[in-house]
C-alpha cells in the first residue's frame, strides 16, 4: 500500500483522480445479462404482431416481428404487410 503525502497538492490530484473515475464510470454502460453491455435506458421494442388487426404478440425480429399465426402465410402476403406497416409507422 502506497505511504499517503501529507502535500495539499497531493490530496487535491487524488480527489480530482477520484472525481474523474466516477464521471468515466457513470458514462460507461454497465453489463447486463451474461456480462453483455447494454445501455442504462434503452428503448423497450413493440413486440405486437405487424398484421393489421391481429392482437398477438409477435415471435420477434428474427421472425420479421408476426406472430405464429400470420408467419404461416405466404412470403408475398409478409412482404405486402410489412410494407404497409412501415409505410403507415414510418
Amino acid at each position: 500500500m502506497p505511504r499517503h503525502s501529507s502535500h495539499p497538492f497531493d490530496a487535491l490530484a487524488e480527489r480530482f483522480a477520484q472525481i474523474f473515475a466516477d464521471r468515466i464510470s457513470a458514462a460507461m454502460p454497465r453489463a447486463g445479462r451474461n456480462g453483455v453491455a447494454r445501455k442504462g435506458s434503452s428503448l423497450k421494442r413493440d413486440m405486437s404482431c405487424r398484421y393489421p388487426g391481429c392482437k398477438n404478440r409477435s415471435k420477434g425480429p428474427r421472425f420479421r416481428f408476426l406472430c405464429e399465426e400470420h408467419l404461416k402465410l405466404p412470403k408475398k402476403k409478409q412482404d405486402e404487410v410489412l410494407a404497409k406497416w412501415a409505410e403507415k409507422n414510418a
